[in-house]
């Protein structure tokens, strides 16, 4: 009984857990480039020992026209690639870009972009006079006639165990990836990339996972009960 107690009690954390990351995918809905985190999952290795794995969809989430020249999608697989604080890269659908007062491509969170020849520095020749900021779909970065750079396109792979390294960003271990092929994405300027959270389907998983622990509470409330009978009866 008490073994009961404690397998059902296990199974209430697992599910508040759960709880927790439908509420984050439902708080993100509005994020962009957000990819929702799929209920976490126990596994049986080959050995018998269970474990908890925790993926994020990486779903292509739907995409808005903005007209910003600086506001890129990308469709079909692959990540742009910014420079972490810590100097690390880090992975993102997000391409909310700005140009900072020194000139550089960053995210909407200040991290440099990375072209396929390092940061993207664009000070000199946006001092030129009629200047147009052009992306092609294969990521080609020019400003009028000018190739500046291409903008890195990597892929990793096994992109649903990425991991998150706050927002719409990923980090992957020693930065295993690779860039992505000609054939594997298409860049669109002017749109951007929205979370692919459904919040219908958000909400019928926490509608449900509640009901479970619900449930769950009732069970163990009932086991401590009997628990309780039990030794009283053995008082006797």
């Amino acid at each position: 009984m008490i073994k009961g107690i404690y397998t059902v009690a296990r199974s209430l954390e697992h599910r508040t857990k759960n709880i927790d990351v439908v509420a984050n995918n439902l708080a993100n809905i509005n994020t962009t480039g957000y990819k929702r985190e799929v209920p976490f999952s126990e596994y049986i290795d080959g050995f018998g020992e269970s474990y908890i794995k925790k993926i994020s969809s990486q779903q292509q989430g739907e995409t808005i026209l903005t007209s910003n020249p600086l506001d890129m999608a990308i469709y079909g697989e692959g990540f742009f690639a910014v420079k972490g604080d810590d100097g690390n890269v880090e992975l993102t659908r997000d391409g909310r870009f700005r140009i900072s007062d020194e000139g550089y491509l960053t995210d909407a969170n200040g991290k440099k972009v990375l072209g396929q020849n390092g940061t993207i520095n664009l000070e000199e020749i946006l001092q030129q006079k009629d200047s147009i900021f052009l992306v092609s779909s294969a990521g080609e970065i020019k400003i009028g006639d000018q190739l500046v750079d291409a903008l890195l396109i990597v892929k990793v792979d096994n992109p649903e165990e990425l991991v998150r390294s706050g927002g719409s960003n990923f980090i992957t271990n020693d930065e295993n990836f690779a860039n992505a092929l000609a054939d594997e994405f298409k860049i669109s300027q002017g749109y951007l990339e929205q979370s692919n959270t459904n919040p219908i389907l958000e909400m019928e998983s926490m509608i449900q996972l509640n009901k479970t622990y619900e449930t769950s509470q009732k069970i163990i409330n009932s086991l401590d009960q009997s628990l309780d009978l039990a030794n009283q009866i053995g008082k006797v």
